[in-house]
């Protein structure tokens, strides 16, 4: 697996900024975030259990806000055999 950043730092209006959080709302419930900037992209397959994290932060008058998300994408292994479970004998215990 490829090690891949993409990073963005700048200056937006809250328009813009409105609007690059429902691209990430559209792309979620699409199952797809892709991220681009001139050459660089980087496509994201957000599925299963997502991690989140929201963080704010206040300090003179610099203020924060931080969204983190967070999955592992792999895919699923099929595995033949089924799934038995049976109960021990009172024996054992």
């Amino acid at each position: 697996m490829t090690n891949k950043l993409f990073k963005y730092d700048g200056l937006q209006e809250r328009d813009a900024i409105a609007a690059y959080l429902e691209a990430v709302r559209d792309g979620f419930a699409h199952g797809t975030v892709t991220l681009r900037q001139g050459e660089q992209v980087l496509e994201l397959l957000p599925k299963g259990l997502i991690a989140v994290t929201i963080e704010g932060k206040q300090k003179g008058e610099d203020r924060k806000l931080k969204l983190t998300f967070r999955w592992k994408e792999r895919e699923c292994e099929l595995i033949d055999a089924p799934l038995l479970i049976a109960p021990g004998d009172a024996g054992d215990a």
